[in-house]
């Protein structure tokens, strides 16, 4: 009796002591998430980074297509040579990545600087790939899906059936995603990802501009899986 007196005159200071019984249980839920997170943090890291990496084994395939990227080019110009060196396929492609800006007035000053495509076709080259085994896009490509629909529309062009995607490590799995996307079957996708990027999954948050590639691809990641689902 005396308990239902006291909440009948004090309704509001048992309803302060609900919310502050419900607040210490969340903090002590919370304290207990971070010590998790906190003695699990390189695992979680860990996993965060491999998640990224989309690797198959390589095999013979119609045609080798190497993703465009400036920062990259070296690095996945040396794994899509390798590739043909070792006879998995007998055509390389580049896409041609939108040029820089002010370039055009540049060349007028009779300064030469290559384009992207340019660059990696020297690269190319000078490991051992002839000219002739090289095929590029004339439209210029500002991502990664612009990419895929140039590749899809020269394999339909010849009729091709398997290419081996060659990007970089941490760029693999949304390059992969991409290609399965526009191809929509028409040929099959072998990712490849290079063996010359430095990209660490089990040390990227340690090096800034890992740190920075892992976010990035992680924003385009959720856009992409944003955009199946809406």
């Amino acid at each position: 009796m005396k308990e239902k007196r006291l909440s009948l005159i004090y309704p509001q200071e048992r309803e302060k002591e609900k919310k502050r019984r419900k607040k210490r249980i969340f903090l002590i839920i919370l304290a207990i998430i971070i010590i998790q997170i906190v003695a699990y943090r390189q695992y979680i890291l860990t996993a965060i980074g491999r998640y990224l990496i989309y690797q198959e084994p390589p095999q013979k395939a119609d045609l080798i297509a190497i993703l465009a990227n400036w920062e990259d080019t070296i690095v996945r110009v040396r794994a899509g040579a390798d590739l043909y060196k070792k006879g998995l396929a007998k055509r390389v492609f580049i896409c041609r990545m939108e040029r820089m800006e002010g370039l055009e007035e540049i060349k007028k000053l009779g300064i030469f600087i290559p384009e992207n495509r340019d660059l990696a076709i020297i690269v190319l080259e000078g490991l051992g790939v002839p000219l002739a085994a090289i095929e590029t896009s004339k439209r210029e490509v500002t991502s990664t899906r612009e990419e895929a629909k140039e590749v899809c529309s020269f394999v339909e062009k010849k009729g091709y059936k398997s290419i081996l995607l060659v990007t970089s490590k941490y760029h693999s799995r949304r390059a992969y995603l991409i290609f399965k996307d526009v191809l929509k079957g028409q040929a099959k996708v072998i990712s490849t990802p290079s063996s010359y990027d430095s990209y660490n999954p089990e040390g990227w948050w340690k090096k800034e501009k890992d740190t920075k590639r892992v976010i990035h691809e992680y924003e385009k990641l959720l856009l992409y899986y944003w955009r199946k689902v809406f």
